[in-house]
């Protein structure tokens, strides 16, 4: 979807119509840069949309500041016409970790505003927002996970290797890692990818190209030259029961991570078989490559993340033994989403009713 200056700037005013107080977003130094335009753009921008009665402005104070400056909003034609171009914009389909929705479902997920999202589709279709641009997620009990991976991230080995299951919150704990890492680079392997789309997702994530998308030798050295460009953190996601070629591409990138510098953190599910293990148990003991494997929440930690302080101990052991603690299902009971524990879990029909009982969302 094609949107004009003027469109552009209508989006990224309608997230602040209704602020208690305005911010440095509506001035024109903040609209250049959340509308994605030149500045010298943004005034030609601004006056048009006034003459059409969908802006207007005023001199204000910000908060820290001594001078006024001129601050922007939305009239309220302005919020109307913001509305409809964010309902169409929310109304694009694309593909998110292989499975196609609405961008509207797909950036209230992960945080993203209309514009931000609207500009992370790629050729292809595939939502794949920069990891800058994401929510920074609510961890519980993930202290010592992210010290573990900021020891490794200062100490000599390149490759770090984090397990779980499905749920079990490897993707978040890998955001906020990321996030806190300056130029850090995010892919993922969609589910029944084989080595050409691996190299398609090294493209669109980092900008390299491989020089024979068909050869695992070829990939690696792909994977290498990221490090090149000063990329400090490479976050491979999505790691499990991969096609031949990947787990090849994969060993291939390890022999050759410590002579480039490379710090590579993949994430891989916990039931990832022995043979698309990439490496051995000597490359562990050697300092190739860190392993670590997440665990479910503890007691304490379902109470936080149900959200329940009150909630009956009973009910409470009975909700921990079954999830073993996994905040995907912890989420879904909170939520009363019966939907996500039948398709993401192995819980009979019993068992859910079960749960949602003892979580308080269902009668």
């Amino acid at each position: 979807m094609d949107l004009t200056a003027a469109e552009r700037v209508l989006v990224h005013l309608h997230a602040f119509w209704n602020a208690p107080e305005p911010g440095r977003e509506r001035t024109q130094a903040g609209i250049a840069e959340g509308a994605k335009i030149l500045r010298s753009h943004v005034p030609r921008a601004l006056q048009a949309l006034r003459e059409e009665g969908l802006v207007d402005s005023q001199d204000a104070r910000l908060r820290g500041h001594t001078r006024k400056v001129r601050v922007y909003g939305l009239t309220e034609a302005g919020v109307r016409r913001a509305r409809q171009l964010v309902g169409e914009i929310d109304t694009t389909t694309v593909d998110v970790d292989g499975r196609r929705t609405t961008l509207g479902d797909a950036r209230k997920t992960l945080g993203l505003l209309p514009l931000a999202a609207l500009g992370s589709i790629d050729a292809e279709g595939r939502l794949r927002p920069p990891v800058a641009q994401l929510e920074q997620p609510i961890l519980l009990q993930r202290d010592e996970d992210l010290a573990f991976l900021r020891r490794w991230l200062v100490g000599p080995a390149p490759l770090a290797v984090v397990y779980g299951s499905r749920g079990m919150g490897k993707t978040a704990l890998g955001w906020a890692f990321a996030r806190s890492v300056s130029r850090a680079v995010w892919m993922e392997i969609l589910p029944g990818a084989d080595l050409e789309a691996f190299a398609r997702s090294l493209a669109a994530s980092t900008g390299v190209r491989t020089v024979d998308p068909e050869n695992p030798e070829s990939a690696a050295d792909g994977l290498a030259r990221v490090f090149g460009g000063g990329t400090k953190l490479l976050v491979v996601d999505g790691y499990g029961d991969v096609a031949e070629g990947i787990v090849d591409t994969m060993t291939a990138f390890q022999r050759r991570a410590k002579g480039v510098g490379a710090k590579a953190l993949v994430l891989a599910q916990e039931a990832t078989p022995a043979y698309c293990r990439f490496y051995g148990r000597k490359d562990l003991q050697v300092g190739l490559v860190a392993e670590r494997h997440l665990r479910g929440l503890d007691p304490d930690g379902c109470r936080m993340l149900l959200e329940k302080p009150d909630i009956d101990d009973e009910a409470l052991r009975r909700i921990f033994l079954l999830t073993k603690g996994c905040p995907l299902y912890l989420r879904a009971i909170r939520e009363g989403d019966e939907a996500t524990l039948r398709a993401q879990s192995r819980f009979t029909k019993a068992e859910i009713r079960l749960l949602l009982y003892s979580g308080g969302a269902a009668p």
